[in-house]
């Protein structure tokens, strides 16, 4: 249910919103890690398929709804100001171009991609039987549901900026049993593309559960009434901050597809160990995603109601609950360094080698929870412009440059794919601390 907090900058009132937020953002990535786990212990090559497959799914995908950090920052400032009417113009803009836009990535996933995904990774073995080919297996079926995730991803930024965390969560319990049901079928007969047909419907069934949470009426986040089309004013308001947003993405998608490409010619082995530590990691990220989700709607919603210091402490009263939890993961990951990775592949040698990046991954954790949470803090404020400078500097800068230095010069492996991405974030904290601290955001 929505949730307006007397006092937002209070640890319970983060809490509040940022348990239930956790959760939905733990079993939404449940999809996917189900997927890395089954295929794991279903072959090495199937799950190195998921190190290309699940990049470019997630980068489709992500590019596709990139306008939800703009759902998140209206809705919030109409929910913090009390406006249920704009609220609902925002929420039923946003719904209606996930559908358009969705479309579109699909024809473009179907037409340019696919065809084009050797090419996309050179480096990589092809060929029948190949990661590559399992990559393209998977995408073949999963791609075409864009549609459908687009629609789930805004649904569930508005509901979450309303104030509403807990229907997400709801959704997210039944699509990931329902996935997880569906996997245990066609993995086995399918391999890949049985876990894209099987995501392919989670996606699927989770917009049909999203757009009917949105259309109940009396809440701020609703589709009721209903009014097919939109105001020229609203679809500037919602692009002005998105437009930046999109662009981030790219930034960072771009650094994040060339980190892979750099990793892809390690060899099948690297990526399929590579989905290992990704696996692993994807349970911290997932939980500080539910933070940075508590802090930019909050953040949005005492800039709606004209308290701009109370915006400012919310931010940093989340971020710091984020490092303590990732804090404590990160000692969990270094202690049970051997242990993690055996629970997705069966493999020892794979398990060794990422016990060995497993103590990075522990090392950047605090980092790369005060960096997501004040990002998004960022975002919420809509101030989506400096965002965008953090990601270019750090995502596209630091990360590319440090991850060819360590694993080409340094000649250290997939250890130095991970101590790129842990330069990333401590260099991408120091930024956006000072952006934030800065408060050139409430300008």
């Amino acid at each position: 249910m929505e949730k307006l907090v007397r006092d937002p900058t209070s640890a319970r009132a983060v809490l509040a919103l940022a348990g239930p937020a956790i959760l939905a953002q733990l079993l939404q990535t449940g999809v996917l890690y189900a997927d890395r786990v089954m295929l794991g212990h279903h072959s090495a090559t199937a799950l190195g398929a998921m190190h290309v497959a699940g990049t470019v799914e997630w980068t489709l995908v992500s590019l596709a709804s990139a306008y939800a950090v703009g759902v998140l920052g209206l809705v919030g400032r109409a929910t913090g100001a009390g406006d249920r009417d704009a609220a609902r113009r925002h929420t039923t803009l946003a719904v209606q171009l996930a559908v358009i836009v969705g479309v579109i990535t699909a024809v473009i996933a179907a037409t340019a991609i696919l065809p084009l995904l050797p090419r996309l990774f050179p480096g990589a073995p092809s060929g029948p039987g190949t990661a590559l080919a399992g990559a393209h297996d998977y995408l073949a079926a999963a791609l075409y549901a864009a549609p459908f995730y687009c629609v789930g991803a805004v649904g569930f930024a508005a509901l979450s900026a309303s104030g509403d965390t807990v229907t997400p969560l709801k959704v997210g319990v039944v699509v990931n049993l329902v996935h997880i049901g569906v996997n245990f079928v066609l993995i086995p007969k399918l391999g890949a593309r049985g876990a894209g047909l099987s995501t392919a419907g989670s996606f699927a069934l989770e917009a049909v559960l999203t757009l009917a949470a949105l259309s109940r009426a009396g809440r701020y986040a609703t589709l009721r009434p209903f009014r097919l089309g939109f105001s020229r004013a609203d679809l500037v308001a919602l692009l002005e901050p998105s437009g930046p947003a999109f662009l981030e993405r790219v930034v960072y998608h771009a650094a994040y597809m060339a980190f892979v490409w750099m990793t892809a010619r390690l060899g099948d082995d690297a990526m399929a160990t590579n989905q290992v530590l990704i696996a692993v990691e994807a349970i911290s990220f997932m939980t500080v995603e539910g933070f940075a989700t508590a802090a930019g709607a909050l953040v949005a919603q005492e800039l709606g109601a004209g308290r701009r210091a109370s915006a400012a402490r919310v931010g940093w009263m989340a971020a710091g609950q984020a490092v303590v939890t990732l804090s404590a993961f990160g000692v969990a990951f270094y202690v049970l360094r051997f242990r993690l990775p055996a629970l997705v592949t069966p493999r020892a040698d794979l398990q060794a080698t990422a016990a060995g990046a497993l103590v990075i991954c522990a090392f950047a954790q605090p980092f790369m929870a005060l960096s997501v949470v004040l990002g998004q803090s960022l975002r919420g404020a809509g101030a989506t412009r400096l965002s965008l400078f953090a990601s270019l500097f750090a995502g596209f800068g630091v990360r590319l440059a440090a991850t060819w230095y360590a694993t080409t010069r340094l000649s250290l492996g997939l250890t130095g794919v991970w101590l790129g991405s842990t330069a990333d974030w401590v260099v991408r904290t120091v930024v956006v601390a000072l952006l934030w601290g800065s408060k050139i955001w409430a300008r």
